[in-house]
């Protein structure tokens, strides 16, 4: 029960194992610390990030503040030629201004081969040109395994087992996401395509690929790609699958390099082992024509929806005949062979038809082409699935959009601004960036980014006006990434960056932690209008100093830690606790809260409860109450007007329902101290606390000697206004005659009813 509500809080504040938890537990204003520990969010070509999972929450800045924006959508990796792309979008909730945007530390302008596209995040913003696709990616680097031969003579299949089948090609199979419109295999092969390091002996790799939905089981055969290259160098490809309402294409293929060849037919090898015939599904034949295509036979081919490149080989897919879905797909490769062996017409290789899946001779299996001097490994990289569809189509973000050729793109950064509604003197209608803690406190509560925005008609806005400018006159600012937070917490960071705690009951705002000397109470409580009065005394553990942690904006908001003694300690004397502070970059501020909150466990270490009638109504969290009773003074009393004395139309004497103790002591000067009977009191007198109708209080000192009595005369006149018979009165001692607490918390009774929990003024804390 110690956490329960409506338990004091001093056993909390001194409970905590640490200072700073408990303060996040029991101070009247918390530290701006986060309660769990945050996530950083830090960012061949690839981008680095973090990609947000479905429903994930996006950062918002507060203030000016560096950060790492998430992935908007999972990177987009192609290739494009010989070049690998990258497409990448980062994003941020709201509208921000967007400055010095770095990729790995560097000014992203200046980074070469890379494009970059910036969106505020303003309503109405046109959608990102740069990027318009979003995709799914699943990185595989698995090599399509080849024929296993002997190493004596490149051609004798090798088998550990003594199974032929096991030392043939193998098939690799993925799978695709749900309902994309297109398929993307990256082939590369890492040590170029080539024999004996020959640039002019052009080596030919053909692959068969199969496909079905998954949960079928009938594979749909695609015809068979040949891929074409005399290279030393790293090769890339890509097969594509498209899926289109309209897949009539003119067939094409490249000449000398790249995918060469498509064979709706590849006849059965006619050396032994002989073997069947493989033949692709009739979709892709149009009716009449040569059963392959390459570049001598585009106009007479019967091969229909490929078209062949130096890169990519695209294979369109009729949504009336495959329609959209979760695919799977296989993929296997053959041996690698000299083009100047081959004729195509035939698919004759040295003069016979031969299988480069399969292999000849029954007595020891081999290949026709020998592998030794050859480089034709291949790999499958990527299986990608890619939708036409913008990657964030909302335009309330804040985004960077990249596309990068041949580069990683990691740790891309901004020093962001978000916008917020700022005061203009009538109404919150400038769109403005600043770290006021105000404007962003009501945007928490009332803006877009809130799934459930308070109703703007319960604003204390007349209370956040006020903060907004005490905020502006004593340079309180927050500067904070908020991220994956709740309201309540998000709004708690901000509040206690301008030394405020959230109010949210019948009205919502803050309630600000000040020096509220000069201010008098706004109501009273004595034994005459209160029960139950107790109070706890924390003991906290504060230790002898803060090692703080905070992002120093003049330190590109790299995390600093300083150290902050309480006072009267040093770096010799022992013990510092660990504190980390969000929305606080300068070092000032940051030495400036560590003290207030050291000071926090000392000054305001005791909570005070009591019980108050429905008059406790004029009071609210964070109002300054006087309190008066007898465990907290000797010298103290109360009781109710019930006669006034005029002198013209000032109140010169009241009279009490009952007799009350008052002082007039005289002080020591002249007096002999034999004859002082309390020198305790030497120089005492007495004053009295008025509740005045309208719930003013004013204090006044008391003429008169030494003694008990119910009629009381004042030094001087009083303003009438406001007295009445009933009114409340609190003697003590002149300046003492009740304890100035702060409303802690409030928790409602029966009976119009409430229990008050109250700290210590602790004007103190200001001078600390």
């Amino acid at each position: 029960g110690l956490f329960a509500k409506g338990t004091l809080s001093a056993t909390a504040l001194a409970a905590g194992v640490s200072l700073a938890g408990s303060l996040l537990i029991g101070a009247f204003v918390a530290p701006p610390s986060p309660s769990e520990a945050d996530d950083v969010r830090r960012g061949d070509a690839s981008a680095e990030g973090n990609a947000l999972n479905p429903n994930a929450a996006l950062p918002r800045v507060v203030g000016t503040h560096k950060v790492f924006p998430p992935l908007a959508a999972e990177p987009l990796i192609y290739f494009d030629g010989e070049d690998e792309v990258v497409e990448a979008v980062y994003a941020l909730a709201g509208p921000h201004s967007l400055d010095d945007i770095r990729v790995a530390n560097a000014p992203i302008a200046d980074v070469t081969d890379l494009t970059y596209e910036v969106r505020s995040g303003w309503p109405g913003d046109a959608p990102l040109e740069l990027v318009t696709r979003q995709s799914r990616t699943e990185a595989l680097r698995t090599e399509l395994r080849g024929h296993t031969v002997a190493s004596s003579d490149g051609t004798t299949l090798e088998s550990t087992s003594g199974d032929t089948a096991s030392a043939l090609p193998q098939v690799t199979t993925v799978a695709t996401r749900d309902e994309p419109d297109e398929a993307w295999l990256h082939l590369a092969w890492p040590q170029g395509l080539h024999r004996k390091a020959s640039e002019t002996d052009l080596i030919r790799v053909p692959f068969r690929i199969r496909i079905r939905l998954a949960g079928e089981t009938t594979w749909t055969v695609l015809p068979e790609l040949h891929f074409q290259a005399a290279n030393v160098r790293q090769r890339r490809a890509t097969v594509r699958l498209i899926w289109t309402d309209d897949a009539t294409v003119t067939p094409g293929a490249a000449t000398g390099e790249g995918w060469v060849e498509a064979r709706r037919v590849s006849p059965a090898q006619t050396v032994a082992p002989t073997g069947a015939s493989r033949v692709a599904d009739t979709y892709f034949d149009d009716g009449s024509g040569d059963e392959y295509l390459d570049a001598n036979n585009v106009g007479s081919t019967s091969v229909d929806h490929v078209i062949l490149g130096r890169y990519e080989a695209a294979i369109y897919l009729d949504t009336a005949t495959f329609p959209k879905g979760r695919y799977e797909v296989e993929i296997q490769r053959g041996y690698g062979f000299r083009e100047a062996n081959y004729t195509a017409s035939t698919y004759a290789l040295g003069g016979s038809v031969r299988d480069p899946f399969a292999s000849e001779n029954t007595g020891a299996p081999e290949i026709y082409q020998t592998r030794d001097g050859m480089s034709d490994d291949v790999y499958l990289l990527r299986s990608v699935s890619v939708w036409d569809e913008h990657p964030v189509p909302s335009d309330d973000m804040a985004l960077i959009a990249i596309q990068a050729r041949n580069r990683r793109v990691e740790k891309v950064s901004a020093v962001a601004s978000g916008y917020v509604r700022d005061w203009d003197g009538s109404a919150w209608v400038d769109w403005v960036t600043t770290s006021n803690p105000a404007p962003h406190l009501r945007d928490i509560f009332v803006g877009a980014q809130n799934m459930d925005p308070v109703p703007s008609e319960i604003l204390d806005d007349a209370g956040l006006v006020s903060w907004r400018a005490a905020c502006a006159a004593l340079d309180y600012t927050c500067d904070a990434v908020i991220e994956g937070v709740s309201v309540a917490e998000a709004t708690r960071i901000v509040a206690s960056c301008g030394y405020a705690r959230p109010y949210m009951a019948e009205v919502w705002g803050v309630v600000r932690d000040y020096d509220r000397s000069a201010e008098d109470p706004v109501q009273i409580f004595s034994p005459r209008n209160m029960a139950g009065f107790s109070w706890q005394k924390a003991f906290a553990r504060v230790p002898d100093g803060f090692r703080v942690t905070y992002n120093d904006a003049d330190r590109d908001y790299d995390a600093r830690q300083i150290t902050v003694f309480k006072a009267g300690s040093s770096d010799d004397s022992g013990l510092t606790e660990q504190i980390t502070y969000q929305g606080i970059t300068e070092e000032t501020k940051a030495r400036a809260k560590a003290a207030y909150d050291q000071a926090q466990a000392q000054a305001r270490s005791t909570f005070f409860r009591l019980d108050a009638p429905a008059e406790a109504i004029v009071c609210r969290r964070g109002s300054l109450v006087g309190v008066q009773h007898d465990m907290l003074s000797q010298h103290a009393a109360t009781g109710r007007i019930v006669a006034v004395e005029f002198s013209g139309s000032d109140v010169s004497a009241i009279t009490l329902d009952m007799a009350v103790p008052v002082l007039n002591e005289p002080d020591l000067s002249g007096e002999d101290l034999v004859n002082v009977e309390n020198l305790a009191l030497a120089g005492a007198n007495s004053g009295v606390a008025l509740r005045r109708a309208g719930g003013s209080v004013t204090t006044h000192e008391i003429d008169g000697a030494t003694g008990t009595r119910a009629r009381l005369a004042f030094a001087s006149p009083i303003s009438a206004t406001g007295l009445a018979d009933g009114a409340l009165a609190i003697v003590g001692r002149l300046g003492r005659e009740m304890r100035r607490l702060i409303v802690f918390s409030i928790e409602p009774r029966e009976d119009l009813t409430a229990s008050l929990t109250l700290v210590d003024e602790a004007p103190e804390l200001w001078s600390a």
